[in-house]
């Protein structure tokens, strides 16, 4: 679906930036570029839908002086429900693709990212959460919680497993989705339990969206992350669970290479890093899911080319979520029969 930018979000830029030569970005109503002689800049209006606490917190997490690894605000502010913010653009190429929809709203789809890239990514975002570990943001920020998290994924698997039923009962994409799903999620859940919910980890600030559409990168240039909107406090395997789950298939080199990229900015607890394979499996069960469930939605049809993307997106999420399975699920117990024993005659 492609808009054209509205009259607010072009005044606003032409508050921001006077002077500045205004162009719609990729379709969307709510966002455009501000070009002047000194750079270019993105100007949007960010969603009503968000509590004006959150856009407090995002923009004063995005005007902190020390802020690495993501475009800070330069200018904000408020009409009524209407919140607008300029930020300088990021230079570079972004690594995932993505599918516009409805105002506000975009199918981000999972990419493979090579293992040099993806170690980079992990130690720009070990930088990001650096930033974002002061104590005043980190006690203000919405909270994960791993038990709420582990609720959502399993309303979420009995949503899409009753969207996809005519597509599970047959050799499908659906029925292998469903297969590893059910067990990862049954040991996710077990395995985080011993571990109380993670409540006793450090927290930092977690951008807690990591698609691929969201990392920009770039030959002269470290990598970036973009929409910043759904920062939360979390413990940092959260971030790096997603960064795994949507952004290729779980080995033991891209492992490695996420995590010796992380250690080399900041620290990754011994806790987490055990549990990461568990909190990749839940943003994959969740993030697979909607990809199917979307792409096989009669109701709201995709063009032909889309709904190939969305299918050839799955399928990378289909892999990873099939690996673990096969890597992290224990085998069900053996049963041992008794054999009947023989009467004295």
């Amino acid at each position: 679906m492609s808009t054209a930018p509205g009259n607010e979000i072009t005044a606003a830029a032409e508050r921001f930036v006077p002077g500045a030569t205004i162009e719609p970005v990729g379709g969307r109503s709510w966002l455009v570029s501000a070009s002047t002689s000194d750079g270019l800049f993105s100007v949007r209006q960010l969603d009503p839908v968000l509590p004006v606490t959150r856009i407090e917190i995002v923009h004063e997490f995005l005007a902190q002086p020390e802020l690495v690894n993501a475009t800070p605000v330069v200018w904000s502010e408020r009409s009524g429900v209407a919140a607008f913010d300029a930020r300088p653009w990021s230079e570079g190429t972004v690594l995932g693709p993505e599918i516009p929809g409805a105002e506000w709203t975009t199918e981000h789809l999972p990419v493979t990212i090579d293992p040099d890239t993806l170690g980079a990514v992990a130690e720009a975002l070990g930088g990001f959460h650096r930033t974002g570990s002061t104590a005043s943001l980190v006690a203000r920020a919405p909270r994960f919680r791993a038990k709420d998290a582990l609720a959502a994924v399993r309303r979420s698997l009995v949503l899409d497993e009753h969207a996809l039923s005519g597509e599970i009962r047959k050799e499908s994409r659906a029925r292998r989705w469903l297969t590893a799903s059910r067990p990862l999620l049954a040991n996710a859940e077990s395995n985080l339990e011993q571990s109380g919910y993670l409540r006793d980890e450090p927290l930092v600030i977690a951008h807690y969206d990591l698609w691929g559409s969201h990392i920009v990168t770039g030959p002269q240039t470290t990598p970036t992350f973009l929409d910043c909107t759904t920062i939360v406090a979390a413990p940092a395997a959260v971030d790096l669970a997603q960064l795994l789950a949507r952004n290729g298939s779980w080995s033991d080199e891209r492992v490695e290479r996420v995590l010796n990229g992380y250690t080399a900015a900041h620290a990754f607890q011994p806790l987490q890093r055990r549990l990461l394979p568990w909190l990749t499996a839940l943003d994959a069960i969740t993030s697979c899911g909607h990809l199917l469930a979307r792409a096989h939605d009669e109701r709201r049809p995709l063009s032909d080319a889309d709904r190939r993307s969305m299918l050839a997106a799955a399928d990378i999420q289909l892999e990873l979520l099939q690996t673990l399975a096969s890597h992290f699920v224990p085998p069900p117990p053996r049963h041992y029969r008794r054999p009947p024993q023989r009467r004295n005659k």
